[in-house]
């Protein structure tokens, strides 16, 4: 096979940088490089090719008409090595998933059920990260991201949100504490728990029942959902908390809900970038999450 006729390639990806940028400054910026080892590389390139390829203005620069060609040959071939590069990262890195939701969700809901998944699918490797901001799939942060919000709610249209469970909220507290609660209205006689995460929570428990949330005697806070169901489950007072974030309690009978729950209008969805939706382990966990919300028979 005959040896390639192909000038110095860091000399070419620094004439693409300036070319692009306009400016040596700014390629140089980009490129983490000195100006004065841009201005060296394209000295170099420029002698290689036996023609001037830039002029140089107070402004910044500019193409000559042997230039621009250069420009566009380059232009178009590293995008095609930019997308092949990709294309062949995002397969060797494809059963890896890393799985963004609120510590809460992921605590109670998640963490429990993983080691199922794991067992079923041993070829995905799961990494988990607290999060609850959609800006983090946006810049592929995460793969996919849980999160609760309700049918209103605005989803960019390049992302496809696949909803898992309805959000029903209701009071728990000890199985003692219950036998107090004969009606709704008794739970204002008791410490009301409150979680940062979800401040209107009894708020929309009480409206529900024709009550009114500042007649509570006593309120209590808790920065962290699972600090309120420790605090409830010790006998500190009544908690309002999702029911697919205390099943466990509910189980083992840590917790009892004596009135049951609500649907608060808010759905866990599981979101996922449409480009990323045929990737055989994004259909793999949607699948896997789809069997684990379905009714055991």
């Amino acid at each position: 096979m005959a040896k390639r006729n192909l000038p110095p390639l860091n000399a070419l990806r620094m004439f693409e940088a300036v070319a692009r940028n306009n400016s040596f400054s700014l390629a140089a910026d980009e490129l983490y490089v000195t100006h004065s080892a841009v201005s060296h590389q394209i000295k170099q390139l420029e002698a290689w090719m036996g023609k001037k390829l830039l002029n140089r203005h107070s402004h910044g620069t500019s193409l000559t008409s042997d230039g621009q060609q250069l420009f566009t040959t380059c232009i178009q071939l590293f995008n095609t090595l930019e997308n092949c590069v990709d294309k062949i990262k995002k397969q060797s890195e494809s059963m890896m998933l890393t799985i963004g939701a609120p510590s809460s969700f992921m605590a109670n809901w998640l963490i429990p059920r993983l080691e199922k998944f794991e067992e079923k699918y041993p070829e995905v490797s799961i990494k988990l990260m607290t999060c609850n901001d959609l800006k983090m799939l946006e810049k592929n942060q995460v793969d996919c991201l849980i999160m609760s919000h309700t049918q209103q709610e605005t989803i960019p249209k390049n992302i496809t949100s696949i909803p898992l469970l309805e959000d029903r909220i209701g009071p728990v507290c000890t199985s003692n504490r219950a036998k107090e609660l004969q009606q709704p209205q008794d739970v204002l006689k008791h410490h009301l728990l409150h979680t940062q995460s979800n401040q209107n929570a009894w708020a929309m428990w009480t409206k529900q029942y024709g009550l009114n949330i500042e007649n509570a005697k006593h309120q209590r806070h808790f920065d962290h959902l699972n600090l309120m169901i420790e605090a409830a489950a010790s006998g500190l007072g009544i908690a309002i908390a999702p029911e697919i974030l205390v099943e466990k309690e509910l189980l083992n009978q840590r917790l009892v809900a004596p009135f049951g729950f609500i649907h608060c209008g808010s759905f866990f969805s599981l979101l996922i970038k449409n480009d990323d939706l045929n990737h055989h382990s994004i259909k793999t966990l949607v699948q896997w999450f789809i069997h684990e919300i379905q009714p055991q028979t």
